[in-house]
């Protein structure tokens, strides 16, 4: 039988096909068992249902993913959570089947090194699937690279419309996708000028400039977000040094952190094979050459590597936006085109030794990552619809912290009173405006005392719900944190963190000095949920005794 007349009889091809249907299972089951809605899944939603592009994009990327679920909500999916998170589950699908359509473009063979690094890691599954827009953002940005590999093939206009699509379509669903359309145009850029290929280099040129001429409708909003305005300053708390390693570790040391050598390995030898193709050139070029074209793929993806690596930490260090390991998801689907895209041919032992590291490293992560597809995002959905039944129409419930009664809002449908540490007039989204005005308010927990005052008074009962890992039950008349001064402070300048810490410590402080009864009601498995956990304590009774703070 000659297996190049079916390639799919290849070890290569087998492997690939189990581990694609590997993964495609895993996102089905995690589709099926991820829970309940977490907060910034909750606030895409309702920000996707205003009546405006400018509402829809008071969120951390363009409107396409708001017009996403618009649409979903349009065509009557967005009846329930399950058919809300089909969203993600046909997202992460995309993952498999861009990086299949797109190395096959590029090399005809599977995306043996793709599957393995991105698309079994747990980060990619995880928050790839959530209502959010940076599995959708990975998706674009393989098929931006894997265009970029194409386009280089054999240049021409049609397939520079493609590059120009996904271009497009990149900075569309991320902001600092800009950065893989910046470092991709470069990297052709580079195999343009080695070829001294001037129309293909204007080409380049262009989808560049119209892919960045795509975001001059969110100019103003660029410009907010990265302004001094205390409405952007509250989120923007420090892309630290910190940070930003922890989230490097957390996506490329995974299942190991030994694999961020790996990547470092696999990085390094496209470098290098790019260094050897620039020693060797030394006659005219062809596009028909494949060597000449191997070593073209080798420069573009080097560059390209180069540039994404060193343009992320510069972004978000600019944004001043605290780093979290999901927001390099794009960055990482781009690399692994790169890898797989670039790496040189191999036969013989190198091949054999190749394939099972492959395989060995499918299966080591395919188990690490069904150990942790049990968790979930969030525990409010589930307190929410208890509190609905055992709270009276009488009692008083409190969120804490106030994003969290995101969440909270969009699940309770309960008659009892509720609000948030400290009281805000609107929980459906991050009313960033209202925490800054309670930042600058010295006595924004009155009126939250005066209700709990009242409700204990009357002989019914005060709910908190607050973290799971960070609520404790103080003792009466133990001291509880200071207020705070207005803002800026001097270490912390706008940020909300030490004013929320202190709301928290000061409302159970209060709840304990002056109620006969305060414990936990409801408990939660402290590992089980990723964003939000918490748990449900309960006060009841009017203690006449008060204590000095």
């Amino acid at each position: 039988m000659d297996l190049k007349k079916k390639p799919w009889l290849q070890p290569e091809w087998i492997v690939a096909v189990l581990i694609s249907l590997a993964i495609c299972g895993f996102h089905f089951y995690y589709w099926l068992n991820i829970g309940g809605l977490w907060r910034d899944e909750v606030n895409l939603i309702v920000l996707s249902q205003r009546h405006s592009f400018a509402e829809m994009a008071k969120d951390s990327f363009p409107v396409l993913m708001p017009l996403i679920v618009r649409l979903w909500f349009i065509v009557g999916l967005g009846g329930t959570d399950l058919h809300l998170r089909l969203i993600g589950f046909m997202v992460g699908l995309g993952t498999v089947a861009a990086l299949w359509v797109g190395i096959w473009k590029i090399r005809r063979e599977p995306p043996l090194i793709g599957l393995v690094l991105l698309a079994l890691n747990s980060v990619m599954i995880f928050f790839g699937d959530s209502l959010r827009a940076y599995g959708l953002g990975s998706v674009v940005a393989i098929m931006l690279t894997a265009s970029g590999f194409v386009f280089l093939q054999k240049p021409s206009p049609l397939r520079a419309g493609w590059l120009a699509l996904f271009a497009i379509l990149s900075v569309q669903v991320l902001y600092h996708n800009a950065v893989l359309v910046a470092a991709v145009c470069f990297g052709a850029w580079a195999v343009c000028w080695r070829r001294m290929d001037g129309r293909a280099a204007v080409q380049i040129l262009i989808v560049a400039i119209v892919s960045a001429a795509s975001l001059l409708p969110y100019a103003s909003i660029l410009g907010i977000l990265t302004s001094g305005q205390p409405t952007t300053l509250i989120f923007r708390t420090g892309a630290t040094r910190f940070r930003f390693i922890l989230s490097c570790k957390d996506i490329l040391g995974y299942p190991l952190p030994g694999y961020i050598y790996v990547w470092a390995a696999l990085t390094l030898m496209i470098i290098i094979c790019a260094g050897i193709g620039l020693w060797k050139q030394t006659t005219a070029r062809t596009g028909d050459d494949s060597s000449c074209l191997k070593h073209d793929f080798s420069l573009f993806a080097s560059v390209t590597l180069i540039l994404a690596a060193v343009g992320f930490p510069i972004f978000f260090w600019r944004a001043q936006m605290p780093m979290q390991s999901w927001y390099l998801l794009p960055c990482v689907a781009s690399a692994v085109v790169c890898f797989d895209g670039a790496r040189p041919n191999l036969s013989g032992i190198l091949r054999a030794v190749f394939l099972a590291l492959v395989a060995g490293a499918a299966v080591l992560s395919g188990l690490t990552t069904a150990n942790l597809l049990n968790r979930h995002f969030s525990n409010v959905h589930i307190f929410a619809h208890e509190l609905a039944a055992d709270a009276a129409p009488n009692d008083y419930i409190l969120v804490y912290p106030w994003n969290w009664a995101i969440t909270f809002n969009y699940y309770y449908k309960g008659a009892t009173p509720w609000n948030t540490v400290p009281p805000l007039s609107d929980h459906s989204i991050h009313r960033v405006d209202l925490i800054v005005a309670a930042m600058e308010n010295t006595n924004a927990l009155a009126p939250a005392f005066d209700k709990i005052s009242q409700t204990l008074k009357s002989g019914r009962r005060v709910w908190y719900l607050g973290p799971a890992a960070d609520t404790r039950i103080p003792a009466p008349g133990t001291p509880a944190l200071a207020a705070p001064p207005p803002p800026p402070l001097k270490y912390w300048g706008w940020s909300e963190i030490p004013y929320s810490y202190a709301w928290g410590s000061q409302t159970l402080q209060f709840i304990s000095d002056h109620s006969k009864t305060f414990k936990q009601s409801k408990f939660s498995a402290l590992n089980g949920y990723v964003t939000e956990n918490m748990n449900i304590f309960v006060a009841e009774g009017w203690a006449t005794n008060s204590f000095k703070k």
